[in-house]
């Protein structure tokens, strides 16, 4: 009886890494499609595609509600730091 031996190749992985908040905070910068300093809940759709969210348009709609302090339904540099507490409290990760 022949055996025949099978030899697999190990693929690389993708390790997922917590974001640095600048990480974070550069994705989001870089999703301000209309370079006016804030996001809309449109540009923070798209973001959040891009970081792998399954629901975007609502997790857009939360990151407004928990990061949009002043309620004008825009993220300012001011509430920035809010909406980069939220991402990492939810889970957003990078890929090295």
């Amino acid at each position: 009886m022949v055996r025949e031996i099978v030899v697999h190749k190990m693929l690389p992985q993708k390790i997922l890494l917590p974001p640095s908040d600048n990480q974070l905070r550069n994705i989001f910068k870089k999703y301000d499609a209309n370079n006016d300093n804030q996001l809309s809940k449109e540009e923070l759709k798209k973001a959040f595609a891009y970081l792998g969210s399954i629901i975007p348009g609502i997790r857009a709609n939360r990151a407004l509600h928990h990061a949009d302090v002043n309620k004008d339904g825009f993220i300012n540099e001011g509430e920035m730091d809010e909406l980069v507490k939220y991402a990492v409290r939810v889970g957003f990760n990078v890929t090295a």
